[in-house]
Protein backbone atom coordinates (compact mmCIF):
# COMPACT_ATOMS: atom_id res chain seq x y z
CA UNK A 1 0.00 0.00 0.00
CA UNK A 2 1.37 3.38 -1.01
CA UNK A 3 0.78 6.22 1.43
CA UNK A 4 1.58 9.77 0.39
CA UNK A 5 2.02 12.60 2.89
CA UNK A 6 1.55 16.18 1.69
CA UNK A 7 3.55 18.56 3.87
CA UNK A 8 6.56 17.95 6.07
CA UNK A 9 5.82 20.01 9.16
CA UNK A 10 5.28 18.59 12.63
CA UNK A 11 2.28 16.53 11.53
CA UNK A 12 3.84 15.23 8.32
CA UNK A 13 7.08 14.23 10.03
CA UNK A 14 5.17 12.51 12.82
CA UNK A 15 3.20 10.53 10.24
CA UNK A 16 6.40 9.62 8.38
CA UNK A 17 8.04 8.53 11.63
CA UNK A 18 5.08 6.25 12.33
CA UNK A 19 5.14 4.47 8.95
CA UNK A 20 7.52 4.79 5.99
CA UNK A 21 5.79 6.71 3.19
CA UNK A 22 6.35 9.24 0.40
CA UNK A 23 6.51 12.75 1.85
CA UNK A 24 6.11 15.75 -0.46
CA UNK A 25 7.02 19.29 0.54
CA UNK A 26 7.85 22.46 -1.37
CA UNK A 27 10.98 22.90 0.79
CA UNK A 28 13.86 20.57 1.58
CA UNK A 29 14.02 21.77 5.16
CA UNK A 30 11.85 21.82 8.29
CA UNK A 31 11.00 25.13 9.97
CA UNK A 32 11.18 25.42 13.74
CA UNK A 33 8.40 28.00 13.90
CA UNK A 34 9.09 28.89 17.53
CA UNK A 35 12.63 29.95 16.48
CA UNK A 36 11.45 32.54 13.93
CA UNK A 37 11.91 35.27 16.55
CA UNK A 38 15.58 34.31 16.75
CA UNK A 39 15.83 34.69 12.97
CA UNK A 40 14.44 38.22 13.35
CA UNK A 41 16.93 38.91 16.13
CA UNK A 42 20.06 37.53 14.45
CA UNK A 43 19.37 37.54 10.72
CA UNK A 44 20.54 33.90 10.61
CA UNK A 45 17.89 31.68 8.94
CA UNK A 46 19.78 28.49 9.79
CA UNK A 47 18.59 28.87 13.40
CA UNK A 48 15.10 27.82 12.33
CA UNK A 49 16.04 25.38 9.54
CA UNK A 50 16.70 21.65 9.77
CA UNK A 51 17.19 19.59 6.56
CA UNK A 52 14.58 16.91 5.93
CA UNK A 53 15.95 13.36 6.05
CA UNK A 54 13.63 12.19 3.28
CA UNK A 55 11.44 14.32 1.05
CA UNK A 56 10.26 14.72 -2.53
CA UNK A 57 10.68 18.43 -3.12
CA UNK A 58 7.69 19.59 -5.15
CA UNK A 59 4.68 21.89 -4.99
CA UNK A 60 1.21 20.38 -4.99
CA UNK A 61 -0.83 21.75 -7.87
CA UNK A 62 -3.96 19.64 -7.61
CA UNK A 63 -5.36 16.28 -6.52
CA UNK A 64 -7.51 13.92 -8.58
CA UNK A 65 -9.38 12.15 -5.80
CA UNK A 66 -11.24 9.86 -8.21
CA UNK A 67 -8.02 8.54 -9.79
CA UNK A 68 -6.11 8.84 -6.48
CA UNK A 69 -3.31 10.93 -7.97
CA UNK A 70 -1.49 14.00 -6.63
CA UNK A 71 -0.44 16.39 -9.39
CA UNK A 72 2.79 18.20 -8.48
CA UNK A 73 5.50 20.24 -10.16
CA UNK A 74 7.57 17.03 -10.15
CA UNK A 75 4.89 14.98 -11.90
CA UNK A 76 1.97 12.82 -10.85
CA UNK A 77 2.20 10.64 -7.74
CA UNK A 78 -0.36 7.89 -7.23
CA UNK A 79 -1.54 6.95 -3.75
CA UNK A 80 -3.66 4.37 -1.97
CA UNK A 81 -4.04 6.52 1.13
CA UNK A 82 -3.31 10.24 1.38
CA UNK A 83 -2.45 12.30 4.46
CA UNK A 84 -2.78 16.05 3.99
CA UNK A 85 -0.64 17.99 6.46
CA UNK A 86 0.01 21.24 4.62
CA UNK A 87 0.19 23.41 7.73
CA UNK A 88 -1.22 26.90 8.06
CA UNK A 89 -1.19 30.12 6.09
CA UNK A 90 -1.82 33.68 7.17
CA UNK A 91 -4.52 36.01 5.95
CA UNK A 92 -2.93 38.98 4.26
CA UNK A 93 -3.75 42.39 5.72
CA UNK A 94 -3.09 45.16 3.23
CA UNK A 95 -0.49 47.53 4.58
CA UNK A 96 1.02 45.06 7.06
CA UNK A 97 3.89 42.58 6.86
CA UNK A 98 2.81 39.04 7.65
CA UNK A 99 4.77 36.80 10.04
CA UNK A 100 4.53 33.26 8.72
CA UNK A 101 7.89 31.91 7.58
CA UNK A 102 11.65 32.50 7.42
CA UNK A 103 11.40 34.95 4.53
CA UNK A 104 8.91 37.01 6.54
CA UNK A 105 11.22 36.93 9.57
CA UNK A 106 14.11 38.29 7.50
CA UNK A 107 11.86 40.97 6.00
CA UNK A 108 10.72 42.01 9.48
CA UNK A 109 14.33 42.18 10.63
CA UNK A 110 15.17 44.59 7.81
CA UNK A 111 12.19 46.74 8.76
CA UNK A 112 13.11 46.69 12.45
CA UNK A 113 16.63 47.88 11.79
CA UNK A 114 15.28 50.98 10.03
CA UNK A 115 12.14 51.67 12.08
CA UNK A 116 11.62 54.03 14.97
CA UNK A 117 8.02 53.04 15.67
CA UNK A 118 6.70 49.48 15.34
CA UNK A 119 3.04 48.48 15.38
CA UNK A 120 2.20 44.81 15.92
CA UNK A 121 -1.32 43.54 15.35
CA UNK A 122 -2.12 40.44 17.38
CA UNK A 123 -1.22 39.52 20.94
CA UNK A 124 -0.45 35.85 20.43
CA UNK A 125 2.95 34.33 21.16
CA UNK A 126 4.59 35.71 18.00
CA UNK A 127 3.20 39.19 18.61
CA UNK A 128 4.23 39.21 22.27
CA UNK A 129 7.77 37.99 21.55
CA UNK A 130 8.21 40.40 18.65
CA UNK A 131 7.02 43.32 20.79
CA UNK A 132 9.59 42.37 23.42
CA UNK A 133 12.40 42.15 20.86
CA UNK A 134 11.48 45.45 19.20
CA UNK A 135 11.43 47.20 22.56
CA UNK A 136 14.83 45.72 23.46
CA UNK A 137 16.11 47.28 20.23
CA UNK A 138 14.95 50.68 21.49
CA UNK A 139 11.88 51.04 19.28
CA UNK A 140 8.60 52.64 20.27
CA UNK A 141 6.22 49.69 20.20
CA UNK A 142 2.45 49.36 20.01
CA UNK A 143 0.89 45.92 20.48
CA UNK A 144 -2.78 45.80 19.46
CA UNK A 145 -5.03 42.93 20.56
CA UNK A 146 -8.72 42.66 19.77
CA UNK A 147 -9.52 40.47 22.78
CA UNK A 148 -9.53 41.43 26.45
CA UNK A 149 -6.14 39.84 27.16
CA UNK A 150 -2.90 38.82 25.49
CA UNK A 151 -2.20 35.13 24.85
CA UNK A 152 -5.91 34.41 25.12
CA UNK A 153 -5.34 30.70 24.36
CA UNK A 154 -3.23 30.38 27.52
CA UNK A 155 -3.97 30.64 31.24
CA UNK A 156 -5.05 33.87 32.89
CA UNK A 157 -1.77 33.85 34.80
CA UNK A 158 0.31 33.72 31.61
CA UNK A 159 -1.77 36.47 30.01
CA UNK A 160 -1.44 38.76 33.02
CA UNK A 161 2.29 38.08 33.32
CA UNK A 162 2.91 38.86 29.64
CA UNK A 163 1.00 42.14 29.88
CA UNK A 164 2.82 43.14 33.07
CA UNK A 165 6.27 42.40 31.62
CA UNK A 166 5.61 44.22 28.35
CA UNK A 167 4.18 47.30 30.05
CA UNK A 168 7.20 47.40 32.37
CA UNK A 169 9.41 47.38 29.27
CA UNK A 170 7.50 50.36 27.88
CA UNK A 171 5.38 48.58 25.27
CA UNK A 172 2.09 50.33 24.55
CA UNK A 173 -0.39 47.46 24.98
CA UNK A 174 -3.86 48.14 23.56
CA UNK A 175 -6.49 45.53 24.47
CA UNK A 176 -10.08 45.23 23.23
CA UNK A 177 -8.98 47.21 20.20
CA UNK A 178 -10.12 46.29 16.69
CA UNK A 179 -8.09 47.38 13.67
CA UNK A 180 -10.32 48.90 11.01
CA UNK A 181 -7.81 49.59 8.25
CA UNK A 182 -4.20 50.45 7.45
CA UNK A 183 -3.43 53.34 5.14
CA UNK A 184 -0.23 55.31 4.51
CA UNK A 185 1.68 53.51 7.28
CA UNK A 186 -1.09 54.37 9.73
CA UNK A 187 -3.21 51.89 11.67
CA UNK A 188 -6.79 53.03 12.22
CA UNK A 189 -8.06 51.28 15.34
CA UNK A 190 -11.46 52.52 16.52
CA UNK A 191 -10.86 56.09 17.75
CA UNK A 192 -7.06 55.91 17.42
CA UNK A 193 -4.61 56.53 14.60
CA UNK A 194 -1.17 55.01 15.12
CA UNK A 195 1.58 55.65 12.62
CA UNK A 196 4.28 53.02 12.31
CA UNK A 197 7.48 52.72 10.28
CA UNK A 198 6.95 48.95 10.45
CA UNK A 199 3.51 47.36 10.79
CA UNK A 200 3.41 43.61 11.40
CA UNK A 201 0.38 41.32 11.43
CA UNK A 202 0.59 38.22 13.60
CA UNK A 203 -3.10 37.30 13.30
CA UNK A 204 -5.34 35.56 10.82
CA UNK A 205 -3.90 32.05 10.77
CA UNK A 206 -5.91 29.62 8.66
CA UNK A 207 -5.52 26.58 6.46
CA UNK A 208 -3.92 26.78 2.99
CA UNK A 209 -6.30 28.03 0.28
CA UNK A 210 -5.68 24.97 -1.93
CA UNK A 211 -7.92 22.84 0.30
CA UNK A 212 -11.03 24.83 -0.57
CA UNK A 213 -9.93 24.92 -4.21
CA UNK A 214 -9.83 21.11 -4.18
CA UNK A 215 -13.50 21.05 -3.21
CA UNK A 216 -12.93 19.81 0.33
CA UNK A 217 -15.25 20.91 3.11
CA UNK A 218 -13.41 23.54 5.15
CA UNK A 219 -13.74 25.73 8.24
CA UNK A 220 -11.44 28.77 8.15
CA UNK A 221 -9.81 27.07 5.12
CA UNK A 222 -8.96 24.02 7.29
CA UNK A 223 -10.22 20.70 5.91
CA UNK A 224 -12.91 19.11 8.04
CA UNK A 225 -12.18 15.61 9.33
CA UNK A 226 -14.08 13.17 11.51
CA UNK A 227 -13.00 11.78 14.88
CA UNK A 228 -10.62 9.40 13.09
CA UNK A 229 -9.04 12.33 11.18
CA UNK A 230 -10.58 11.04 7.98
CA UNK A 231 -11.82 13.60 5.46
CA UNK A 232 -15.58 14.04 5.59
CA UNK A 233 -15.49 14.14 1.78
CA UNK A 234 -12.94 11.51 0.70
CA UNK A 235 -12.71 8.04 2.25
CA UNK A 236 -8.99 7.43 1.63
CA UNK A 237 -7.85 10.91 2.64
CA UNK A 238 -6.81 11.99 6.14
CA UNK A 239 -5.97 15.40 7.57
CA UNK A 240 -3.40 16.20 10.24
CA UNK A 241 -1.89 19.29 11.82
CA UNK A 242 -2.89 22.91 11.40
CA UNK A 243 -4.58 22.38 8.02
CA UNK A 244 -7.33 20.19 9.48
CA UNK A 245 -10.01 20.42 12.14
CA UNK A 246 -13.11 18.67 13.34
CA UNK A 247 -16.39 20.54 13.60
CA UNK A 248 -15.64 20.82 17.33
CA UNK A 249 -12.27 22.52 16.56
CA UNK A 250 -8.68 21.32 16.92
CA UNK A 251 -6.16 23.97 18.08
CA UNK A 252 -3.18 24.94 15.93
CA UNK A 253 -0.19 23.74 17.90
CA UNK A 254 3.04 21.84 17.26
CA UNK A 255 2.23 19.35 20.01
CA UNK A 256 -1.26 18.71 18.68
CA UNK A 257 0.15 18.39 15.14
CA UNK A 258 2.60 15.69 16.23
CA UNK A 259 -0.19 13.74 17.92
CA UNK A 260 -2.52 14.09 14.93
CA UNK A 261 0.15 13.02 12.44
CA UNK A 262 0.68 9.77 14.29
CA UNK A 263 -3.06 9.07 14.63
CA UNK A 264 -3.73 9.86 10.96
CA UNK A 265 -1.02 7.44 9.85
CA UNK A 266 -2.18 4.67 12.19
CA UNK A 267 -5.68 4.96 10.78
CA UNK A 268 -4.39 5.12 7.21
CA UNK A 269 -2.62 1.76 7.66
CA UNK A 270 -5.69 0.09 9.11
CA UNK A 271 -6.16 0.97 12.76
CA UNK A 272 -9.31 2.67 14.02
CA UNK A 273 -8.15 5.17 16.60
CA UNK A 274 -10.25 8.12 17.63
CA UNK A 275 -8.16 11.26 17.87
CA UNK A 276 -7.67 12.94 21.21
CA UNK A 277 -4.96 15.41 22.09
CA UNK A 278 -3.26 17.01 25.04
CA UNK A 279 -1.41 20.31 25.27
CA UNK A 280 1.58 19.59 27.47
CA UNK A 281 3.30 22.96 27.40
CA UNK A 282 2.95 26.37 25.76
CA UNK A 283 6.00 28.51 26.46
CA UNK A 284 6.63 32.16 25.57
CA UNK A 285 9.78 34.27 25.93
CA UNK A 286 9.98 37.95 26.84
CA UNK A 287 13.54 39.19 26.90
CA UNK A 288 15.57 36.34 28.35
CA UNK A 289 12.76 35.02 30.53
CA UNK A 290 10.64 32.02 29.65
CA UNK A 291 7.15 31.51 31.05
CA UNK A 292 3.91 29.80 30.19
CA UNK A 293 1.67 26.85 30.92
CA UNK A 294 3.03 23.40 31.74
CA UNK A 295 0.44 20.67 32.20
CA UNK A 296 -2.11 23.36 32.90
CA UNK A 297 -0.05 25.22 35.49
CA UNK A 298 1.71 28.58 35.18
CA UNK A 299 5.51 28.27 35.25
CA UNK A 300 8.37 30.68 34.70
CA UNK A 301 12.15 30.74 34.77
CA UNK A 302 14.24 27.59 34.54
CA UNK A 303 11.30 25.17 34.51
CA UNK A 304 9.69 27.01 31.59
CA UNK A 305 12.99 27.18 29.70
CA UNK A 306 13.52 23.44 30.08
CA UNK A 307 9.98 22.80 28.82
CA UNK A 308 10.68 24.95 25.73
CA UNK A 309 13.96 23.17 25.01
CA UNK A 310 12.27 19.79 25.42
CA UNK A 311 9.79 20.82 22.74
CA UNK A 312 12.65 21.61 20.33
CA UNK A 313 14.34 18.31 21.20
CA UNK A 314 11.17 16.39 20.36
CA UNK A 315 10.93 18.20 17.03
CA UNK A 316 14.52 17.29 16.15
CA UNK A 317 13.85 13.66 17.08
CA UNK A 318 11.20 13.54 14.34
CA UNK A 319 13.94 14.29 11.82
CA UNK A 320 16.13 11.32 12.79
Amino acid sequence: MRIVILGGGFAGLSALKTHDSIMIDNKDYFILTHKLIDVVKTGDPSIAKIPYPKVLKATVKSINFRKKVVITTAGEIAYDKLIISLGYSQKLIEGATKFENIEDALRIREGLLRAKTVVIIGGGNLGVELASLAREMGKEVYLIEGQSRLLNFMSQESSAYAEKKLREMGVNVLLNTKVEKIEDNTVYAEDQKIRGDLIVSSIGFKGPSILKELGLTTINDRMVVNEYLQSVDQEDVYGAGDCSTTKEFIPMSAQVAVQSGRTAMLNAIGFERKFSYRQYAIIVRIGNEYFGDLLGKFVRGRVAELAEKLGIYRAIKLLK
